[in-house]
């Protein structure tokens, strides 16, 4: 790693909801991912969302395998903070081109709030995520 922090995605399936159906998941860890330690976020968005914002936002990756994927860069988590942002609010939002303008507009002090508050609110489960999505939503105007 040559002394740079990195910050990885994992993507993976899930099975969700009453009828306990497969969804896609992708998990965001501070560190390298190992069995048994819990992320510090997760939310239910396809790798074609993810892939999408990293691409949007110019968020610099590297694919380890075809389900973990390695953010790098100078500032690692300035990225980690956008893409749990995105992700939280995306999985409650039929449609995300908006969002990713919005995302991409934030200062640093507002990505810094909303991400403490999506990963507070993951703590204490989905249905916390979804208000704080909403509340998001709601501020802004999705």
């Amino acid at each position: 790693m040559s002394g740079k922090f990195v910050r990885y995605l994992v993507f993976a399936k899930r099975r969700a909801g009453k009828k306990k159906r497969a969804v896609d998941v992708v998990r965001i860890y501070p560190y390298a991912p190992r069995a048994g330690v819990r992320p510090i976020f997760e939310a239910r968005v396809s790798r074609e969302y993810v892939f999408a914002i990293m691409k949007s936002l110019s968020i610099p990756h590297k694919a380890l395998s075809e389900n973990v994927v390695e953010v790098t860069g100078e500032d690692p988590d300035f990225h980690l903070r956008r893409l749990v942002i995105y992700t939280g609010v995306r999985q409650h939002l039929p449609n995300g081109r908006v969002l990713a303008e919005l995302v991409a507009k934030l200062s640093e002090v507002e990505s810094v709030f909303w991400y403490s508050k999506f990963v507070e609110a993951f703590e204490r489960g989905y249905w916390e995520v979804y208000r704080v999505a909403k509340s998001f939503r709601t501020l802004y105007r999705l």
